[in-house]
């Protein structure tokens, strides 16, 4: 019975990360490059705390 248990398990497994491909697939083609680009950019300044790079010297105009 043990095997049994072990095969349903690997099964879910496999069967749950086809269909995690599958679904982050078809979302990154519906959203497209340009706002992959910008989460990757959003995602690394909150990482590293970043303080964003701001040109005072335009603000003052």
């Amino acid at each position: 019975m043990g095997t049994l248990r072990n095969r349903f398990f690997v099964e879910g497994i496999v069967l749950g990360g086809m269909c995690g491909v599958v679904l982050g697939s078809l979302i990154a083609f519906q959203v497209g490059s340009e706002r992959i680009h910008a989460a990757r950019r959003l995602v690394g300044r909150v990482a590293r705390r970043q303080e964003p790079d701001i040109r005072f010297e335009l603000i003052r105009q």
